[in-house]
């Protein structure tokens, strides 16, 4: 019984470490949009103000057959210079800052792997023999204990491992568990490109280097030349979250299954609960990723689990709009012989909703549906809006059906009130234009 229990505390571990990696890239993910609103309209503006004053106030001559300079006015130089200073520093900013918090989120993926290779190295304590790591007597004895001793090295090769390439951080990997963890991963090419491009940030001012174009097997060309500056856009910000994203869930629920066996309904339960997660928040297209991975793997906690999965990733595809790719993988299964909650769900995906009614009067009160799943659950949200779903409801519960919102998080909603008063001001400079 000890045994088991500290099977499941050292999977709650794993967990604990994608779990605070993840709430930090998403804390990351959201600053940006967050950033470029409230400084964009500044920067244009600085941009603005700087051009009008050259329009106005400057005037271009030639200095030499090749060469134009600008004539202003000596009282004006002042003005002139703090107009361009402004508008350089703004220009500077919106492109400093998406590649700070880029950086950002490679420096969390570091974290994150400090914390996992410590809760491997507490699963499987055998790895630390092989390593190359040894200690004087005068140590051990300073350190007072073997425990003090051991956990000198756990430092140890923790800081040599975060010092290697992070393609040579998966070859340490996967020698040390004694598996392939690169097969079959899309992301890892992406993965590779991204780090190699945090590189370039923290140490080349993002200038492509010759090492940047081999390590990333690029072929030169007028996207990726040698002593070309690259940037951050919002879209390769966002596809680098997805990547970090898809290669920490994979990697820790991977190392969970190989060196946790006993602990595969926690294990199940958490990754269930990352993809539920990502449907509630709309990210449809990483769900689908990580479902097919979920879907994929050999060894599950039992039948329902797997029911669960390949339900939640054909849920994910029905609010993408991608039915054709529903109905293949409802196909697979006879969802008949299953429980009246998966057959209510086979039905509201196949928007079959005269049978979709049907089972829930069935399922009744108290069935396996509560009232707040049907309030909350993804599956229901378009069967939802239809009159007969709210009349089937006040039959079951007795009850008009309410509205029951999911908090949203304070950026989000910060977020889209400046987006709401940016279009307000805009929207009064055009009646006042207008007049």
């Amino acid at each position: 019984m000890e045994k088991k229990e500290s099977k499941n505390a050292l999977g709650e571990k794993l967990n604990h470490a994608l779990d605070k990696f993840l709430r930090h890239i998403d804390s990351v993910k959201d600053t940006l949009p967050m950033f470029m609103l409230l400084v964009s309209p500044y920067a244009v503006k600085s941009v603005e103000e700087f051009g009008d004053f050259l329009k106005n106030n400057a005037k271009e001559i030639k200095t030499d057959k090749d060469t134009m300079s600008l004539l202003i006015k000596s009282d004006e130089a002042q003005l002139f210079e703090t107009l361009e200073k402004n508008a350089s520093i703004s220009k500077i900013a919106t492109k400093i800052v998406p590649e700070s918090l880029f950086v950002s989120l490679i420096s969390q993926y570091d974290a994150f792997l400090n914390r996992l290779l410590r809760v491997i190295f507490e699963i499987k304590p055998e790895i630390l023999n092989s390593a190359d790591r040894s200690i004087t007597f005068s140590q051990l004895v300073e350190y007072g204990s073997v425990q003090d001793a051991r956990n000198y090295i756990i430092e140890k090769e923790i800081d040599t491992v975060l010092r290697k390439s992070h393609s040579e951080q998966f070859d340490y990997l996967e020698r040390i568990l004694a598996m392939e963890l690169r097969k079959d991963l899309s992301a890892w090419k992406a993965f590779v490109e991204i780090t190699e491009r945090r590189n370039l940030f923290v140490h080349c001012d993002g200038v492509i280097s010759s090492q940047y174009v081999k390590n990333c097997s690029l072929e030169e060309n007028k996207y990726f030349s040698i002593g070309k500056k690259i940037d951050v856009t919002p879209e390769y910000f966002i596809e680098a979250y997805r990547c970090l994203y898809e290669i920490t869930v994979k990697l820790t629920h991977t190392v969970w299954r190989k060196l946790l066996l006993s602990d595969m309904k926690n294990a199940d339960n958490e990754l269930n609960c990352v993809c539920y997660n990502l449907i509630n928040n709309k990210s449809y297209n990483l769900a689908d990723t990580i479902l097919q991975f979920a879907c994929e793997q050999k060894k599950k906690h039992n039948s329902m689990t797997e029911n669960i999965f390949t339900i939640n990733l054909a849920l994910s595809k029905h609010l993408n709009g991608k039915q054709v790719e529903v109905k293949n993988i409802l196909e697979k299964k006879d969802w008949s012989a299953c429980s009246d909650e998966f057959k209510l769900a086979f039905e509201i995906i196949s928007e079959n909703y005269e049978e979709a009614y049907l089972l829930m009067k069935k399922i009744g009160k108290n069935g396996n549906v509560s009232k707040t799943e049907y309030k909350q659950w993804p599956l229901f949200k378009k069967i939802r809006e239809k009159k007969e779903f709210k009349k089937v409801y006040k039959e079951i519960f007795k009850e008009d059906y309410s509205i029951l919102e999911t908090p949203r998080r304070p950026l989000a909603e910060l977020i889209e009130k400046f987006k709401k008063d940016s279009i307000k001001k805009k929207n009064s400079k055009k009646i006042a234009s207008n007049k």
